[in-house]
């Protein structure tokens, strides 16, 4: 995944997920966005906001 990209994705998971909810997505569509981005080879450049998105999610959970 190009850089620009994986910047992008995030920008959008970042925005999404703090308004997010139960609907129209479950939490475990959210949590399979962020993996898939882990597995990326520039994902350890982001992984605070890596963490930091998995942590909202897993908010959503409860």
């Amino acid at each position: 995944m190009h850089h620009h990209i994986l910047e992008n994705e995030l920008l959008h998971l970042e925005r999404v997920i703090a308004w997010a909810s139960q609907k129209p997505f479950p939490p475990t569509y959210w949590r399979d966005r962020i993996e898939h981005l882990k597995s990326s080879p520039q994902a350890p450049m982001y992984h605070k906001r890596l963490d930091r998105l998995s942590r909202l999610v897993a908010e959503l959970s409860e």
